[in-house]
């Protein structure tokens, strides 16, 4: 009888450990969730988009423009090594790649590339909920904002 009691728990044992290894570790971020949004940035007196309540002092503590507007905001689920491209403009398209992910931290590699070619690349790291911002060159008193936010 102690043989069939030890032999189960043998069993049971390596079972639960093959089950860690293929499920992943708690608070892991497996996958994520990345909200893109494109804002148009000008001097004209103007409103600032309601829809961007959340990165509204960011945007004033960083860019100096008086009106900012949604053109163009969605979500995305991407795992580690998946990327999406997403059309700035009409030449203008943005890459964002998930090169890792942590409990704490998503990292990512950002490249624009304007008519095929790559004119900015970085790479940031992401907490659960938080922005990054990045702007582009003006003209004509506008510019084009790029805001990246990540959940899990």
């Amino acid at each position: 009888m102690p043989r069939f009691h030890t032999a189960k728990f043998t069993f049971v044992f390596l079972g639960v450990i093959l089950f860690s290894f293929f499920m992943p570790g708690k608070g892991k971020a497996a996958s994520v969730q990345l909200e893109w949004r494109i804002i148009l940035a000008s001097h004209r007196k103007g409103t600032v988009d309601p829809r961007l309540r959340d990165i509204y002092r960011d945007l004033g503590a960083v860019f100096n423009y008086n009106s900012y507007k949604i053109l163009d905001m969605n979500r995305v689920q991407l795992s580690k090594n998946q990327s999406v491209s997403i059309p700035l403009d009409r030449n203008r398209v943005c890459v964002i790649k998930v090169t890792n992910t942590t409990p704490k931290w998503v990292n990512v590699q950002i490249q624009i590339n304007r008519k095929g070619r790559s004119v900015f690349g970085t790479a940031a790291r992401l907490r659960n909920g938080r922005s990054l911002l990045i702007g582009g060159p003006s003209t004509r008193n506008k510019a084009l904002i790029f805001s990246l936010r990540s959940f899990w």
